[in-house]
């Protein structure tokens, strides 16, 4: 597959079925997240942004990743702050996607004044890390035991990383 056979779209609640079987994948691989199982549609939909939802779609219409972004704080003086995710399927990592989701989320959230993404990632998740660090993102630091892995009962590192926006209108 070439980066030219993927579009960029918005996410639709349709899209729902497919983004949440390859948020399993991330969750069954113990490299992405926390989380045991993935949330409904509902609870997805409350805890993100309602702009910077976009997945990757094959030309024929296979979703093969996604992104999304959350609010990191509750107050408005950190309204520009969010947290990225994003879950590539199995079948199309390292082809591309990734980049290609992270460029198009950078910019859209860009548009409705998002000037910091922040990314949380296990510390050991490699290919993550790289991915991060090739589309602009810096490394602040780990931050050691941050949360307990009750599906490998232990504690797990977690590396954050940022990119801060260049547009003019936020330096």
């Amino acid at each position: 597959m070439s980066t030219c056979d993927i579009i960029i779209r918005a996410m639709t609640e349709a899209d729902w079925p497919a983004v949440a079987a390859i948020y399993e994948q991330g969750i069954a691989s113990h490299k992405a997240t926390f989380a045991q199982e993935a949330p409904t549609y509902a609870a997805w939909d409350a805890e993100h942004h309602k702009h910077t939802r976009l997945v990757a779609q094959t030309i024929d219409g296979v979703v093969a990743g996604w992104v999304a972004i959350a609010p990191s704080f509750a107050r408005q003086v950190y309204s520009g702050v969010a947290e990225i995710s994003i879950y590539i399927h199995n079948q199309y990592q390292h082809q591309g996607v990734g980049r290609q989701l992270l460029a198009a989320a950078a910019a859209e959230s860009e548009c409705n004044g998002i000037w910091t993404l922040e990314a949380l990632i296990f510390d050991d998740n490699l290919p993550s890390l790289e991915l991060f660090r090739k589309c602009g993102y810096t490394q602040l630091g780990v931050r050691p035991k941050l949360g307990y892995d009750t599906a490998l009962g232990c504690w797990r590192n977690v590396a954050m990383l940022e990119r801060r926006s260049a547009a003019k209108d936020f330096a």
